[in-house]
């Protein structure tokens, strides 16, 4: 298997950047978007095993990013973040159709241990 290809879609520029870093350093390829609408024009342009996005963005939550990624393309699978992740949004994001939901401050061990469940012939560090 090739090295999995990450967005992050976060409208926060400093967790965007250091958890493109962070996984980056599990040995992931990362590409960043600012909002929903730049991640819709990432995931036209190229292909990526992952996406990794905010809830609540300016100008689309991450459940509508979600809705358009089931419409129109066959991956990638979703992974939704939030600040107010609970038993209740973290059922509605898996309903909807999301891997899961992780809750902000993100831990760069459950991304790890998540993407060692996601791509399990890869070893990441």
């Amino acid at each position: 298997m090739s090295t999995p290809s990450i967005l992050i879609a976060d409208d926060d520029r400093a967790l965007r950047e250091s958890l493109s870093e962070a996984i980056a350093d599990l040995g992931c390829t990362t590409c960043t978007a600012r909002n929903g609408n730049e991640a819709i024009a990432a995931l036209s342009a190229r292909p990526f095993d992952l996406l990794l996005s905010d809830v609540d963005m300016p100008d689309m939550t991450g459940f509508q990013l979600l809705s358009w990624v089931h419409a129109h393309q066959p991956e990638p699978q979703v992974v939704l973040m939030s600040a107010r992740a609970d038993a209740s949004l973290i059922a509605r994001a898996r309903a909807d159709g999301a891997i899961t939901m992780l809750p902000k401050p993100v831990r760069i061990t459950d991304i790890s241990t998540l993407f060692a469940q996601l791509f399990p012939r890869i070893a990441f560090t």
